[in-house]
């Protein structure tokens, strides 16, 4: 089971693409996207790939529960998740979910897709760093660049092959 955390920005358009790719090497895709990045997606196409509703806020009587999830994935990861999320807030279900599995030492991988202003403001170097501490994975990804999804997939084939979590999950 891994659950997919999109924030507001672009490639979390490309999440039902990505979560579709998953499901073929066995995972069990969930979207969560921020508030945001609700904005950036389309949700019928995200619902349809995964095969999953998307949940994007507390619903106390949501007809699908958001299970608990093997690994979690911000990606992509704003400037403003990850400093809220380094400094413990989990004011949004998106953020509740990789709090909570940052708090359960359950993996996490996050890619950073902020310019490169935001990158040097004084307080994200110290989130970051604080991430990768806490045990977070963090994936460099360049703006310049397209979104790094091939080495994301990677990167979750290796934390698969190391802990086990995730394949055939339900």
């Amino acid at each position: 089971m891994i659950h997919l955390v999109g924030c507001g920005t672009r490639p979390t358009g490309d999440l039902p693409d990505f979560a579709a790719s998953l499901r073929g090497d066995g995972w069990v895709p969930y979207i969560v996207p921020s508030p945001v990045g609700l904005r950036f997606l389309d949700v019928a196409r995200a619902e349809e790939k995964s095969q999953h509703a998307v949940h994007w806020d507390f619903v106390p009587d949501a007809p699908e529960e958001l299970p608990q999830a093997d690994v979690v994935v911000v990606a992509p990861a704003t400037f403003n998740t990850i400093t809220k999320l380094a400094a413990g807030a989990a004011d949004t279900l998106a953020l509740a979910v990789a709090a909570e599995a940052i708090g359960a030492r359950r993996p996490v991988v996050i890619v950073p897709w902020a310019n490169s202003s935001l990158t040097s403001h004084p307080v994200y170097a110290g989130a970051v760093h604080s991430l990768q501490q806490w045990g977070v994975h963090v994936l460099a990804a360049d703006q310049a660049e397209p979104f790094p999804w091939v080495a994301l997939r990677e990167r979750l084939m290796q934390i698969r092959n190391a802990f086990g979590a995730g394949a055939d999950s339900a």
